[in-house]
């Protein structure tokens, strides 16, 4: 632990405890009403925040709406050690320096999402559509025992507001820059004594952040078109509480930018493109679209079998489906287009008994899910040639000859759990905990690869389903394969509470990622689970009669079997290659120090390396043998380099935010409220190589939102403001070895890309709320 904190910077560590010690005296000098009590379900019952001994942050649908954290995008700024990045149209989130960038059919999330209690395989199914959210839980650190494979570095739950005993519903309005016009509505109530209903809407439209100065383009990229619905049936009498929940979403966009790097490797910088003047223009010469559809159903009951014991059974069916076509060189040049075909369909059902005694609590449970899915992904690279049509060659057109390629994905997936968890109380202050669960699931995968000379009539590809027929025998194009894995995932713990509002925990836990195959590369052989085992120490403590709130944890992971990529031949290869250690210190702080004024800070230091790590970085040939001694004898071989002791993807050193806000009542019974937050993000690296050309500085985002509150609550006005400071920043940087000239790319490493985010954005909100 002791490397980790000598990376600290001691500015921001002083100012943290300046921060605790200037609440306390404010806090012991006044006396305001207390936090507000928090109830989360992390252990798949209901219970206080504070009474949780895992790490928890919550947050609920209103602080959502404060700033619009519309997504976890946003949420990330101020979760400690949460980071969020895409690519490829893929949602890639990690905690605590454990994620994932694998990207195939074949390929599994390491942060579980769960949606109203179902587990989402593919994590693009909820994570796009914050809509009428109740609130959101991230759980840090493995949580292999009650929720299973792929969380090995936490949960995300997303739990819907649910129907309501009284008739109630709101209407809200929200225009802003960059075209933007969003429209969220809800309204729910009692349809007879037992019945009861909701239904929300959500539609969102904006030009997008990025200017696309190439008409051949079309004439939006980063933009938003959103419609999103949802509607809750439930059922309710003493025994039995039941819920329908069904729900749909529909998106469409010019997809994403992407940004050349100047590292002097692009294809496309050697064929003229030029270099947009602001971070936020880009000149796509590509008619790029994002499409996505989901939606699914959910039945969940809940039965009072006695009054000590409950049974919970969950069911449900999901569904994604999405088509893009991507500019994978970001110019105008024509270099290289993407197209990517996904289609995932899934059944799940969950049955748990809860039972809650004077000597403690437990659950036990068992857990199925059954998906398919298949993946398409083509890739087009045209061949340069002095005909006029395209910017004249630099480099002979003999060096960079066209090659196009589709590889069609079939992968299915069963997996089977059992779990159970006891909290034994050894005293008024003391309780053990102990859990295990088994896991055991398989996969089918069954993919090809097919060339297509010359791609003349590929470079208007923008759907890859039509393709040949698959060959009825494997080869090295082709692979039919299935495999099985197993584990046990146990958990051990022991808590104190010494008071009613302190708690003191210690634990032992172990999580796994599935295994799974690298669907876009036939010749890769399936990859082994990967695992973690966690130790972990924290605090949830309150004081000064509830005005303030600190929670803290340590933790130290060894983490072993890591699943990575490299690029080989303009495709990624994956293999169990790493292992690392990851260890940190994590805070969060809320407090009241005056009546209507409340501060939080959330703080997260990080030490997350490799350690013992010989990966593939590029190749080697005949003309750079000479130049770089990790050559020497391998001409033909991948070019390795050691990245022991280099830091994991997506794991700054330290992150952070600080946010205060204040309400003031009006003398005509109205309120004005003012909410200021300022997140920071250390350094980023997105290989394991820590490259220059693939770090993201660090970065400061300020956000604000001021607002307005009738007397009775049922109007609202608010004007907030998003990255006010415009800072500019990838929120993703990735390589591509079909966009760099193989002439300056020397090594073969591909060329650097980032994935630009959004800028300075502002909105007017207006909501009406009625019946509450």
């Amino acid at each position: 632990m002791k490397a980790c904190f000598a990376r600290l910077d001691r500015n921001t560590v002083i100012g943290a405890v300046a921060l605790a010690l200037a609440a306390l005296p404010a806090v012991a000098q006044q006396e305001p009403g207390a936090l507000e009590e928090i109830v989360v379900t992390a252990q798949k019952r209901a219970e206080n925040l504070q009474e949780t001994p895992i790490a928890v942050t919550a947050i609920t649908g209103d602080a959502l709406r404060e700033l619009n954290r519309d997504d976890v995008a946003a949420i990330a700024a101020s979760t400690p050690s949460l980071t969020y990045a895409e690519a490829g149209g893929e949602s890639q989130i990690y905690i605590r320096g454990v994620g994932s960038n694998l990207f195939s059919v074949g390929a599994d999330p390491s942060i579980a999402t769960n949606l109203d209690g179902v587990y989402l395989g593919r994590s693009n199914m909820g994570l796009a559509q914050f809509l009428d959210v109740e609130r959101v839980e991230i759980l840090r650190g493995p949580q292999g025992t009650l929720y299973g494979r792929n969380a090995t570095g936490g949960a995300i739950n997303i739990y819907s507001r649910m129907p309501t005993e009284s008739f109630e519903g709101y209407g809200t309005l929200i225009v802003g820059n960059q075209g933007r016009r969003e429209m969220n509505a809800a309204v729910s109530g009692p349809l007879s004594d037992q019945w009861a209903f909701r239904v929300a809407l959500r539609g969102m439209k904006d030009d997008g952040f990025t200017k696309d100065l190439d008409p051949a383009g079309g004439d939006k990229i980063d933009d938003n078109d959103l419609k999103a619905s949802r509607a809750i049936l439930r059922f309710k009498n003493d025994k039995l509480t039941a819920h329908i929940i069904g729900d749909y979403s529909e998106f469409k966009s010019g997809n994403t930018s992407i940004k050349p790097i100047n590292d002097g490797l692009g294809l496309a910088a050697s064929a003229g493109a030029s270099i947009p003047l602001s971070f936020h223009e880009t000149r796509n010469n590509t008619p790029s679209f994002l499409e996505w559809q989901t939606g699914g159903i959910t039945a969940n009951l809940e039965l009072g079998l006695t009054e000590e014991i409950s049974l919970t059974a969950i069911a449900a069916y999901r569904a994604w489906d999405s088509d893009f076509l991507f500019n994978t060189d970001g110019t105008e040049v024509e270099v290289t287009r993407t197209t990517q075909v996904y289609d995932a369909k899934q059944y799940s059902g969950e049955i748990r008994l809860n039972g809650e005694h004077s000597w403690g609590k437990w659950i036990a449970g068992a857990y199925y899910l059954d998906e398919d899915k298949l993946g398409a992904l083509g890739l087009v690279r045209a061949g340069f040639t002095n005909t006029g049509a395209r910017p004249p060659a630099i480099i002979p057109s003999a060096t960079f000859p066209p090659r196009s390629f589709i590889i069609l994905a079939d992968n299915q997936g069963q997996a089977y759990a059992v779990f159970g968890q006891l909290d034994y109380k050894l005293s008024d202050a003391w309780t053990l905990t102990a859990g295990v669960r088994y896991s055991d699931e398989k996969k089918d995968d069954n993919n090809y690869q097919v060339t297509l000379l010359p791609d003349t009539e590929l470079l208007g590809l923008y759907s890859p389903r039509a393709i040949p027929a698959r060959p009825a025998t494997t080869g090295p194009t082709n692979r039919i394969a299935s495999k099985s894995w197993s584990a046990f995932t146990p958990k051990v713990g022991i808590q104190w509470q010494p008071a009613d509002d302190q708690l003191y925990y210690l634990s032992y836990s172990k999580g796994f990622k599935s295994g799974g195959f690298n669907s876009f590369q036939p010749s890769n052989p399936p990859y082994n689970p990967e695992y973690i085992k966690s130790y972990e120490l924290g605090a949830k403590t309150e004081w000064l009669d509830r005005r303030l709130r600190l929670n803290g944890s340590v933790f130290y992971y060894d983490y072993t079997d890591l699943q990575v990529s490299a690029f080989l031949n303009s495709l990624t290869f994956t293999t169990n290659a790493a292992a690392a250690t990851v260890q940190g210190v994590e805070l969060e702080l809320q407090a009241l120090p005056v009546e209507n004024f409340e501060v939080s800070a959330a703080l997260g230091f990080l030490d997350a390396k490799y350690d013992n790590f010989i990966t593939p970085y590029g190749s080697c040939n005949a003309a750079n043998v000479a130049l770089d001694a990790r050559c020497t004898g391998r001409v033909g071989l991948p070019r390795l380099i050691n990245a022991s002791d280099k830091t994991l993807n997506n794991a700054p050193e330290f992150k952070g935010s600080l946010s205060g806000r204040y309400t003031a009542t009006l003398p005509g019974g109205g309120s004005l409220s003012f909410f200021a937050q300022v997140s920071h993000t250390g350094e980023v690296y997105f290989n394991a190589d820590n490259s220059a050309a693939l770090t993201q500085s660090s970065y400061t985002l300020v956000d604000a939102r001021v607002g307005y509150e009738s007397a009775s609550g049922a109007l609202s006005v608010a004007l907030f403001g998003k990255n006010l400071g415009d800072e500019e920043y990838f929120h993703n940087i990735v390589q591509f070895t079909s966009t760099s000239d193989t002439v300056r790319d020397v090594f073969n490493v591909g060329h650097a890309l980032g994935y630009p985010a959004p800028g300075r954005q502002w909105g007017l909100e207006l909501t009406y709320r009625f019946g509450k």
